[in-house]
């Protein structure tokens, strides 16, 4: 099938929906971060920088190519914008997506108080609402636009942070990889 990329804003739950997916499907879960610094030595800790955006998609696609002679399907925990130094969002280079073979996105989606209270749990740092309204925002409408440009299915999932969130994922994306 390729890659269902379970894409967000940081601090949405992606990993740990991942995570969870992963077991209730029994299909491998990767996060895109961890892919790339597990090739060029980066940490992307709660600093989030990136020093070159555009290599570590080249390398985030061949890591993909690999998984994917591996595993017929897998789950991508990723992002379609990121934030730069300045802490200013930026998109990801397009082309990227067409390369490491979507053939499903999952948007997740939270309300912007919920994220800024995760980010300061999990990486102690202090974001400003705009920054994190703005990156949602934006992370949809690049998410809207490769998915119209790679002719591929885009679900939005809201994010209650409890055990619907698994159970809704869940029924929408086991159907289509049973299908296949």
């Amino acid at each position: 099938m390729g890659t269902i990329f379970i894409a967000g804003s940081y601090g949405v739950g992606k990993s740990t929906l991942c995570s969870a997916l992963s077991k209730a499907l029994t299909i491998p879960a990767y996060s895109a971060g961890d892919l790339i610094s597990n090739v060029n030595g980066e940490q992307y800790g709660a600093n989030k920088a990136v020093k070159d955006k555009e290599a570590n998609q080249d390398l985030l696609a061949m890591e993909i190519k690999k998984k994917l002679e591996q595993y017929p399907t897998i789950l991508l925990a990723g992002h379609f914008c990121i934030f730069n130094k300045l802490n200013c969002v930026e998109e990801l280079p397009h082309s990227v997506f067409e390369k490491i073979s979507i053939e499903r996105i999952l948007l997740l989606e939270a309300d912007p108080e919920q994220i800024l209270a995760n980010l300061s749990v999990r990486d102690k740092k202090k974001y400003e609402n705009q920054q994190i309204e703005r990156l949602i925002r934006e992370e949809r409408r690049v998410a809207e636009e490769i998915s119209q440009k790679c002719n591929r299915n885009l679900h939005i999932h809201h994010m209650t942070f409890d055990a619907s969130d698994l159970k809704k994922c869940y029924d929408l994306l086991s159907s289509e990889v049973q299908a296949v």
